[in-house]
C-alpha cells in the first residue's frame, strides 16, 4: 500500500493550531502546583486520559513506584549564621507567596539530611576546575560548608564534586550577574526571595531500580547502595546568599569568580560559622504515565514516540507547561485529522510523562519496561520540555539523523513575528557557521525525557523550543525551577500572544508527519559522519601532542581511517537509498530499518565510563562535568567522543593512559562496525 508525506494534510494540521487553545491549556496545567507523587498530578492524569479518549485516541495509564524525595513541611530546612557556638541568624527557606501558596517549600531532591556546621569556602561555580584551582590553592574543604553559584554546569555534578572533595554540605545559589543579568525587564528576573529546587544526583531514573522498571513487586536496591548524594545540599536565594557570604573575609578570589563575593574563604581567627539543617525524607510513591496510541495503516509495528512531562517543581508556568501546551493543542488537532479519515502510516504514540523532575523516572521506567520493543520498533522520539522559554529563536537539539527533518519541517512555518519561515529566522539567529545559510542543530545531552530513548534504547530523538537570547549569558530563563515560573510570568514576560507556542506546535506537528508518514524515513547520515569528523578534529586539536608523547599516534590514526571509511559508506548508502523502488514494500523496509538502527550500531552494553544507563558512545555526557562551554555557559553534549574525553580527564590525576588506549579501541571498533553495517 502506497502512502507518503502529504503536504496537503500537513497544511490541514498546521492551519488547526490555535493559539486560544494552547492558552487555555498553559493556564490550566499552570494554576496550581502538580510536583509527581503529589494529589495534583495525579488528578492531571485523570483529566487528560478523559481528553484524549474523547479526541478519539487509544489511552491508557501506566504505574511505576518509585522514590521520590520531598522536604519535610513541618520543620522546614534552615540555615543558621553562628558566631563561635551561638546562633546570630536563623534563615528559613520558604519562599510561599501566600499562606494559600501549596507548592512544597525550596529543597534539594535526595540531599542527605541532618545537621551539620562549619566554615564557609566559595567554590564559584562548583565545576571540576574550581574545585582543582582550590586543590592547587591550599584550600583544604574538608567538613566545611561549600556554598556555589547556579548555572554553568549540572546541579548534580557540583554535588559530586564538592563531596568528592570533602566538604560536609553545599548551599547553592543565583547570582545576580546571571538571574538580575543587567539590561533585562525587572519583571523577567529572579525575584531577591526566588529559590530554586531540583534533582542533585549525577544520574537519571528511579535510583531503587536503575536498569530495570520500577513495578509493583520489583526487587529494589537498598537506599544505601543507591547512588544518592552523600553530603547536605540546600538552595538559597540571592537574599539569603548576601547573608550567608557576608562571612567571608579571608583570599581574594581570582576576577572570573567574582559575583556577590570576591573572597574564598575565611581568615584566620574568624570565628563565624555556618550550619545547615535538611530534614528531607524520602519514599516510594506512585507515578502515573498517561500513554495514547495511533495504529499505522501501513506499518503498525513502526513507532514515532511524543512526549513531554507535566509535574513541576512549582506551578511549571515554563517548564514543562508550555511544552503540556503545545503536546495538548498537538494531539487536539490530530484528533481532527482522524475524524476526517486520515491515519498515519506508521503508528504514533503520545505519552504525558510523570516524575519528569525528579530525573526523568517516568519515561525512564517506561523505556525499561519496553526496552526491547523500542528498540526494535521505535523510529523517533520528540520531546518536549520547557517549548517556549524566551522568544528570540526557534532552537533544536537532536540526533545527528534527525537535523535535517527538523530543519524541513521548520521552512513550513512562518516565523510568529517576522515574515519569513521559521528556519530563515533560526539561520540568522543560530547559523551552522559564518559562512553557512542553514540552522545550526545541537547535539543531545541527558537533560529531559529523551535520555532513556536514546542513551539506553539507541532511538534517534529530537528536543525543541523557542529559546532566549544568548547574549544574556544564562543558563536557564531566570525563575527555572521557582515559585515566579507562572502563567503571568509567559503571558508578561515571554509570550503574550502565544504564537512561539504556535509555532513550536506546528513544526513538531510537521516533524511528526514527516517521521509517520513519508515512505522512507526522512534521516540523514551525512549529519553523523560531520559529527565524527568533528568529534574527531576536536580530539586532535586537544590531544595529539598527548598522543605522540604516549605513543598512542597509531590508535588514533586508526580512527581516522575508520572515520573516513564511514563517511564514504554512510554517503553512498544515502545515495542508493535516494533509488530505492517505492512500490516495493520489502525494499522500503530494509532501508527504512538500516537507517532506524544507526543509533543503536554505538551503544555499549556496559555503558560510557562507569556510567551504566550512558550507553550511546557518540552522544553520551561525559563523566566530567559538560563537555562544550559556549557563551560562558555549559552545554551537556558532546565536543568529542565522551569516552575518550573522560579518559583525558582522568589520566591527569591517574596516570592511566592504558584507559585511553582502551578508549581509542572501542570507537575505532564501533566506527568499523557501522560502516560495515551501512554496506550491506
Amino acid at each position: 500500500m502506497l502512502q507518503d508525506y502529504d503536504e496537503k494534510i500537513a497544511q490541514q494540521l498546521l492551519q488547526e493550531v490555535s493559539v486560544e487553545e494552547l492558552e487555555e491549556q498553559l493556564r490550566h496545567f499552570s494554576t496550581a502546583p502538580h510536583l509527581a507523587g503529589m494529589q495534583e498530578v495525579g488528578i492531571m492524569a485523570e483529566e487528560i486520559t478523559s481528553l484524549w479518549q474523547s479526541w478519539g485516541l487509544n489511552t491508557t495509564v501506566r504505574s511505576y513506584y518509585v522514590l521520590l524525595s520531598y522536604p519535610d513541611s513541618t520543620n522546614l530546612n534552615k540555615v543558621f549564621l553562628m558566631s563561635g557556638d551561638s546562633v546570630t541568624e536563623t534563615i528559613t527557606l520558604d519562599d510561599a507567596q501566600s499562606p494559600r501558596d501549596s507548592t512544597v517549600p525550596p529543597y534539594a531532591a535526595y540531599s542527605k539530611s541532618g545537621t551539620v556546621t562549619g566554615k564557609l569556602v566559595y567554590v564559584n561555580f562548583g565545576r571540576g576546575e574550581d574545585f582543582h584551582f582550590l586543590e592547587r590553592q591550599g584550600v583544604n574543604l574538608t567538613g566545611k560548608i561549600a556554598i556555589a553559584r547556579l548555572g554553568q554546569v549540572y546541579v548534580g555534578d557540583k554535588v559530586r564534586h564538592a563531596e568528592m572533595a570533602g566538604a560536609a554540605a553545599l548551599l547553592l545559589y543565583p547570582d545576580p550577574a546571571q538571574y538580575q543579568p543587567a539590561g533585562a525587564d525587572r519583571g523577567w528576573t529572579l525575584p531577591e526571595d526566588g529559590i530554586f529546587r531540583g534533582d542533585v544526583r549525577i544520574t537519571y531514573g528511579d535510583p531503587l531500580t536503575p536498569g530495570y522498571p520500577a513495578l509493583e513487586g520489583m526487587f529494589r536496591l537498598n537506599e544505601s547502595e543507591a547512588d544518592l548524594p552523600g553530603i547536605l545540599v540546600q538552595p538559597i536565594s540571592i537574599a539569603d546568599a548576601r547573608k550567608v557570604l557576608g562571612v567571608l573575609d579571608g583570599t581574594t578570589a581570582p576576577p572570573d569568580w567574582w559575583g556577590m563575593t570576591q573572597q574564598i574563604d575565611q581568615r584566620d581567627g574568624n570565628n563565624k560559622q555556618i550550619r545547615v539543617q535538611v530534614n528531607n525524607k524520602q519514599s516510594i510513591k506512585q507515578i502515573k504515565n498517561v500513554i495514547a496510541s495511533i495504529p499505522g495503516a501501513v506499518e503498525p509495528d513502526r513507532y514515532v514516540v511524543v512526549g513531554n512531562h507535566r509535574d513541576a517543581w512549582t506551578y511549571g508556568g515554563v517548564e514543562p507547561s508550555t511544552g503540556t501546551a503545545c503536546l495538548m493543542e498537538l494531539m487536539r488537532t490530530v484528533g481532527l485529522l482522524l475524524k476526517k479519515n486520515w491515519r498515519p502510516r506508521r503508528s504514533i504514540i503520545f505519552a504525558s510523562w510523570d516524575g519528569g523532575e525528579f530525573g526523568q523516572i517516568g519515561s525512564t521506567e517506561w523505556v525499561e519496561e519496553n526496552i526491547k520493543e523500542m528498540g526494535e520498533k521505535a523510529v523517533a522520539y520528540l520531546n518536549l520540555d520547557g517549548a517556549v522559554t524566551g522568544n528570540y529563536s526557534f532552537y533544536a537539539e537532536a540526533s545527528p539523523l534527525m537535523q535535517k527533518v527538523v530543519q524541513d519541517a521548520s521552512k513550513t512555518v512562518r516565523d510568529p513575528h517576522g515574515v519569513f519561515s521559521v528556519y530563515n529566522e533560526w539561520a540568522e539567529k543560530f547559523p551552522v557557521g559564518p559562512k553557512t545559510q542553514s540552522p545550526k542543530v545541537d547535539l543531545l545531552g541527558a537533560g529531559s525525557d529523551y535520555a532513556a530513548f536514546l542513551l539506553q534504547a539507541g532511538v534517534p530523538s529530537l528536543d525543541l523550543q523557542y529559546t532566549l537570547d544568548p547574549g544574556f549569558n544564562v543558563s536557564f530563563y531566570p525563575v527555572y525551577h521557582t515559585v515566579y515560573d507562572t502563567f503571568y510570568y509567559v503571558k508578561n514576560f515571554i509570550d503574550p500572544d502565544l504564537s512561539y507556542h504556535r509555532a513550536v506546535t506546528q513544526v513538531l506537528g510537521n516533524t511528526l508527519l514527516r517521521l509517520s508518514d513519508s515512505t522512507l524515513l526522512p534521516f540523514s547520515l551525512a549529519g553523523y559522519a560531520k559529527m565524527i569528523e568533528d568529534f574527531i578534529n576536536a580530539a586532535e586539536a586537544s590531544y595529539k601532542n598527548s598522543f605522540k608523547q604516549q605513543g598512542l599516534e597509531l590508535q588514533f590514526s586508526k580512527v581516522k581511517v575508520v572515520a573516513a571509511e564511514f563517511a564514504l559508506a554512510a554517503a553512498l548508502a544515502e545515495e542508493n537509498a535516494g533509488k530505492t523502488d517505492l512500490s516495493n514494500p520489502l525494499g522500503v523496509r530494509r532501508v527504512n530499518d538500516k537507517m532506524m538502527q544507526v543509533d543503536r550500531l554505538f551503544l555499549t552494553p556496559g555503558g560510557v565510563l562507569g556510567k551504566p544507563l550512558y550507553k550511546h558512545l557518540l552522544l553520551s555526557p561525559s563523566k566530567n562535568d559538560c563537555l562544550q562551554l559556549e557563551e560562558g555557559v555549559c552545554q551537556y553534549r558532546g565536543k568529542t567522543f565522551p569516552g575518550l574525553f573522560g579518559a583525558m580527564r582522568e589520566v591527569q590525576s591517574t596516570g592511566k593512559w592504558a584507559d585511553v588506549e582502551k578508549q581509542l579501541s572501542i570507537i575505532s571498533i564501533a566506527i568499523q562496525s557501522a560502516t560495515e553495517f551501512l554496506k550491506k
